[in-house]
């Protein structure tokens, strides 16, 4: 009966988008299995290839298939080049491998980090702030791992900052907390700002 382990099929992977990504597995038994993947990604599109790829390794007789989401895989059709990893691609592939005897099943999951994106800026109530009133300035980004936030604002002593430093809000307001508000939201793969003007009148 064929057998997945760990060496040859770790069961968790971290890939970096933009970057070229294969997700290999190997099996052993006797006579050699075949092996075809499936996925359970949150896209049901198919990031890799619309067609079966699997790669065999002469020296050891082993088939090891590139993960295509929804798509089961067991074609000895030369492999296509990889294009670069996309956040879509993160998901549980499941690695099957069969011959006479039976089979064997592996589950990897696979993790997509990716630096901070779509920074977004919302000032609640308005951008347009009367004195005397208050506003928050809200920022968000997407990222994985998840983004830290850094602020460049006017220098005022009735802001404070929340225990995420996700947003900044104002009391009281006067004409010094008019101006600029940026937000940079990094993470260890890049950073990314946004900025809104808040008008004090």
């Amino acid at each position: 009966q064929p057998s997945i382990g760990d060496r040859g099929c770790p069961e968790r992977r971290l890939w970096l988008e933009g970057t070229a990504a294969e997700l290999r597995c190997a099996a052993s038994g006797n006579p050699p299995p075949r092996l075809g993947d499936t996925s359970d990604t949150s896209d049901s599109r198919d990031p890799f290839a619309p067609t079966p790829n699997v790669t065999r390794d002469s020296r050891d007789s082993q088939e090891r298939p590139r993960a295509t989401p929804n798509v089961t895989r067991a074609s000895p059709e030369p492999p296509r080049a990889t294009p670069n990893v996309t956040r879509a691609h993160a998901g549980t592939y499941q690695c099957r491998a069969t011959n006479a005897h039976g089979s064997a099943v592996r589950n990897v999951t696979v993790a997509v980090e990716y630096g901070p994106a779509g920074v977004t800026l919302r000032v609640l109530p308005s951008a347009n702030v009367t004195r005397g009133s208050g506003f928050t300035v809200d920022c968000g980004a997407e990222g994985v791992p998840a983004p830290t936030y850094s602020w460049a604002l006017p220098p005022a002593p009735n802001l404070r900052m929340a225990a995420d430093n996700r947003s900044v809000t104002v009391t009281a307001a006067t004409t010094a907390n008019r101006g600029v508000y940026t937000c940079t939201a990094s993470n260890r793969h890049g950073r990314r700002a946004g900025s809104v003007v808040v008008r004090v009148d």
